[in-house]
């Protein structure tokens, strides 16, 4: 089966590719391969060139203190009635509501207008973090910053299509090896050389090991399911909690871990929600595991040291 995919060369893309390669065929809609998915005319494009009948969309501006800077340009962009000039002007900008939003309708588009599945790629963020309980797909989303709020509309977008829709929700992915760094691996290399971190000890949030998303995937595919997901781990920690992790697993000095808050670390910054705490009840029915962080921690070193 073909699968063709924005994004597919980041961190989640290329794992869920190097994971899949035997059972799938890919094909990747990127800046990477000439594709950017503000661009309405190379989407449509691209998506009615290929045969494949599924579109696993991963593209998206995750940084959320860059977002939180786009937010009075998007706003001011958005003023503007006619849509031709908006996309244009966000395709130059590649602002987070230039990608997030109009890349996700011109991807939206594409597939009703080709008859496509679509499998898009959403955030904790969605979610503004008061709940106490860990949040379930039901619960309403009420982003508080703009990244949140850009991933939010993309939902909207895929939702309120008459589009075949899987959301998958993932949160703070993080892998073995890619060029570029993820939380667990940067504070891995922090650790290792002996730096002290103050870590957030109020900010709760739910990490997934890209590993475990490719088998989640095949059984979407598989058994042809609807709707959305949380693809998160099995174990809610903090930023602290992680960093305690880490050094036990891999032996660093626990003494070079200090605790701080969101309100002292995020000074001056976007918004972090307080509990992003969520429930993946939903996914482990289907027989999926999703592993714990202490685990995912654990693979991450297996395969650090084969």
């Amino acid at each position: 089966m073909k699968i063709l995919g924005t994004g597919l060369s980041g961190l989640v893309g290329s794992r869920i590719q190097e994971l899949l390669k035997d059972k799938y065929q890919f094909e990747n809609l990127s800046r990477t391969t000439g594709v950017d998915i503000s661009d309405k005319k190379r989407v449509f494009s691209a998506i009615s060139s290929s045969d494949s009948s599924l579109v696993l969309h991963l593209a998206a501006k995750a940084d959320v203190d860059g977002c939180e800077k786009d937010k009075k340009r998007d706003k001011e962009i958005s003023e503007y009635e006619d849509t031709d000039v908006r996309e244009i002007t966000w395709a130059k900008e590649k602002t987070a509501w230039g990608i997030n939003v109009i890349g996700t309708k011109n991807v939206v588009d594409a597939c009703l207008k080709l008859g496509k599945k679509l499998i898009y790629i959403s955030t904790d963020f969605v979610f503004d973090g008061k709940k106490l309980e860990p949040y379930i797909e039901e619960d309403i989303s009420s982003p508080i910053c703009w990244y949140g709020q850009t991933k939010l509309e993309g939902e909207r977008i895929v939702m309120s299509s008459s589009l075949d829709y899987v959301i998958l929700r993932i949160a703070y992915p993080y892998r073995a090896i890619f060029p570029r760094a993820d939380f667990v691996r940067i504070l891995i290399k922090k650790l290792s050389s002996g730096e002290k971190l103050r870590l957030i000890a109020d900010h709760i949030m739910t990490p997934t090991l890209a590993d475990d998303l490719p088998s989640l995937l095949e059984t979407i595919i598989n058994k042809n399911l609807l709707g959305i997901f949380h693809a998160v781990g099995s174990q809610p920690v903090s930023p602290f909690d992680a960093g305690v992790i880490i050094a036990d697993i891999f032996g660093f000095d626990k003494n070079l871990l200090q605790k701080t808050t969101r309100k002292e670390f995020f000074k001056d910054r976007a918004q972090r929600p307080f509990n992003l705490a969520l429930k993946n009840d939903k996914i482990q029915k289907l027989g999926i595991k999703m592993k714990s962080f202490e685990d995912g921690v654990l693979e991450i070193k297996n395969q650090l040291s084969l």
